[in-house]
């Protein structure tokens, strides 16, 4: 096929496994790709290309540790690609996985012979369906070697304006080590709420898009996903329909605001959270929940695990257990972000060699927004600065 072993092998994995679909993109070139998506069967052409070596990669397959999947979604690029690169040119092969779910063909294009493998692209709307693509890149990443997979395996969700904080194999030594899911989860005032059919209120907890799943709980959010299992969030919730209360929203008010990639991965493991009402508390223990118990009430702040730094204004410093404060005082002057607003976070287009430093000795895995080729306040080369500063130390 001239296939990349690693790809060779998501290929057997996906049609030993059964229904599955096999779609192949430029077989005979040099540099052919190959991708697994779901469906009703693999043909019997595929399996014959394949045939030969299952047999072999599937005594490889059950043997092998822990893999982290980086799923990458990306509009029209990947912002400081150079970046990228020179972090998995330091990763061994069988310990990662990289996809893409591109909107643009330009994506494509620009990740094709890279470690990035796109995955054939669905349909999205911002805020009301990036869930879809979200699904997607699981469907793909849980297709190749699901019979053999490792209990520690790990997907971890990254934006097109993101940069990984720390080199490769700290990254990976802490998922694999970590036992469960990390959800970045809001202050208590921005969850969602419902009256509860029995009395009280149903929660929907908020969380960063860009979290970390253990693989049962990336397997459940796919099976679910693909029976319309909670698909009517938005409706259901009534998100972002009193516009005139989004300054003032708090926790259990029937005011919510916010995105479906917000809310549907943990409403989907966790279901909506019963609470008696806005003035009661209690703690709840998630199965495989990292950072618990949640504390349901008002006045929380951060909870659960954070593993991508990120400037939201209205609760930068926020009080109680809070990262992303501790990390922003870090930071020097020509290093501090753009704000941002309620509804956007901040970016960087400047920092400076003191600021790449503070990333680095963050305790964060990853760091957004970041524009493309931002400007390096005391160097001429940040791609260059940064993988020497953040990634080879």
């Amino acid at each position: 096929l001239g296939l990349a072993p690693w790809l060779a092998t998501a290929l057997v994995a996906g049609i030993c496994r059964g229904g599955v679909a096999v779609v192949l993109r430029g077989a005979a070139e040099p540099n052919a790709t190959a991708a697994v998506v779901a469906g009703h069967g693999a043909t019997a052409a595929a399996r014959s290309l394949v045939t030969g070596n299952a047999t072999h990669m599937s005594a490889v397959g059950r043997t092998r540790g822990p893999r982290v999947y980086f799923l990458f979604l990306a509009v029209d690029k990947v912002s400081n690609f150079e970046v990228w690169r020179a972090f998995f040119a330091h990763a061994p092969s069988d310990k990662y996985r990289a996809y893409i779910h591109c909107k643009e063909e330009s994506c494509k294009t620009q990740v094709a012979g890279s470690p990035l493998v796109a995955v054939p692209t669905v349909p999205s709307y911002y805020c009301t369906d990036l869930v879809s693509p979200m699904n997607q890149l699981l469907n793909v990443a849980l297709a190749e070697q699901n019979d053999w997979a490792h209990e520690a395996d790990k997907f971890t969700f990254v934006s097109d304006s993101t940069l990984p904080a720390k080199p490769f194999h700290f990254i990976y030594n802490t998922f694999t080590n970590r036992h469960g899911s990390d959800f970045c989860v809001f202050p208590s005032a921005e969850w969602a709420d419902a009256p509860s059919p029995g009395g009280g209120i149903d929660v929907a907890v908020k969380y960063h898009q860009w979290i970390t799943l253990e693989r049962n709980h990336a397997q459940k959010a796919w099976d679910l996903w693909k029976t319309g299992h909670w698909h009517h969030f938005m409706a259901y919730f009534r998100m972002n329909q009193d516009s005139g209360a989004w300054a003032t929203n708090g926790f259990g008010d029937n005011h919510n605001f916010g995105c479906l990639d917000e809310f549907w991965h943990m409403l989907a493991l966790y279901g909506p959270l019963q609470h008696p009402g806005a003035g009661a508390w209690q703690d709840r223990t998630l199965p495989m929940f990292v950072g618990g118990p949640l504390r349901i009430s008002a006045g929380t702040g951060w909870q659960g695990e954070c593993d991508t730094f990120v400037v939201w204004s209205k609760y930068l410093h926020q009080a109680g257990q809070n990262p992303f404060s501790r990390m922003y005082d870090m930071l020097d002057q020509t290093s501090v972000p753009h704000s941002g607003n309620f509804a956007r976070p901040g970016w960087w287009d400047t920092i400076s060699e003191h600021g790449l430093r503070a990333i680095r000795h963050s305790s964060f895995l990853f760091v957004r927004k970041f524009v493309d080729k931002p400007h390096l306040y005391d160097g001429s080369d940040f791609a260059q600065s940064y993988a020497e500063l953040v990634l080879d130390t």
